[in-house]
C-alpha cells in the first residue's frame, strides 16, 4: 500500500511521486515520446522512464558543466584585464611621483641660486595638481584590486561548483545513479 502511495501513473507510466512534473512536462513538451511503445508490462515501461529520466539527468548535468566553464571564463577574462589595469596604473603612477620629486628639488636649487623660477614653480603647481589625480588614481587601484580581490572569490566558488558538477560525472558516481534509478543490486 505504502509503495503504491509513492507512485503515480502518469499517460500509462508508473512513476515516483517526485518524478511526476518531470514525466507531465516530458509528454506535454514532446507528446510524441512514447507514442509508439507497445509493451503493456508495467515493469518494463517503469524502466523506459527511468532510462529516459537518466538521460535528461545527464543532459542537465552537461549543460550545467558548460554554464559553470562559461562563468569560470568569464571571471578568469575579467581578472586577467583588471590585472594589466592595476599594473598599468601603478607604473604610471611610480614614474610620476619620481619626477615630481626631481623637478621640485631641481627648481629648490635654482632658487637658492638666485634663478627667478617662479613661472616654473607656477607649472609645478599644475603638476601638482596632476598629483592630486596620481592619489585619485591609487585610491582607484585600491578599488581595483578590491574588485579584483572579489572576482578571484567568486572564481574560487565557481571552480568549487565545477568540480562537484565534475564529480557528479564521475563514471563510478554515474553507476551508482543507474544503479539507484533502475533498482539494481550492488
Amino acid at each position: 500500500m505504502r509503495d503504491q502511495q509513492q507512485r503515480q501513473n502518469v499517460n500509462g507510466f508508473v512513476v515516483e511521486s517526485w518524478q511526476v512534473s518531470l514525466a507531465k512536462w516530458i509528454f506535454e513538451t514532446y507528446p510524441e515520446t512514447a507514442l509508439n511503445v507497445q509493451s503493456q508490462n508495467p515493469k518494463l515501461r517503469t524502466y523506459y522512464m527511468n532510462v529516459l529520466f537518466a538521460g535528461f539527468k545527464v543532459e542537465w548535468l552537461w549543460s550545467k558543466l558548460d554554464t559553470e566553464k562559461k562563468e569560470r571564463d568569464a571571471c578568469e577574462a575579467r581578472i586577467v584585464e583588471l590585472k594589466q589595469k592595476v599594473k598599468k596604473l601603478e607604473g604610471a603612477m611610480s614614474g610620476i611621483k619620481a619626477e615630481l620629486g626631481k623637478i621640485s628639488n631641481g627648481l629648490s636649487y635654482l632658487t637658492q641660486a638666485s634663478f627667478k623660477v617662479e613661472w616654473l614653480w607656477s607649472k609645478l603647481d599644475t603638476a601638482y595638481l596632476g598629483r592630486k589625480k596620481r592619489n585619485a588614481c591609487e585610491a582607484r587601484i585600491v578599488e581595483l584590486k578590491q574588485e579584483l580581490e572579489k572576482l578571484e572569490r567568486t572564481m574560487s566558488g565557481v571552480k568549487g561548483k565545477l568540480r562537484n558538477e565534475k564529480a557528479k560525472l564521475n563514471p563510478s558516481s554515474f553507476r551508482n545513479f543507474l544503479r539507484s534509478v533502475f533498482c539494481l543490486e550492488t
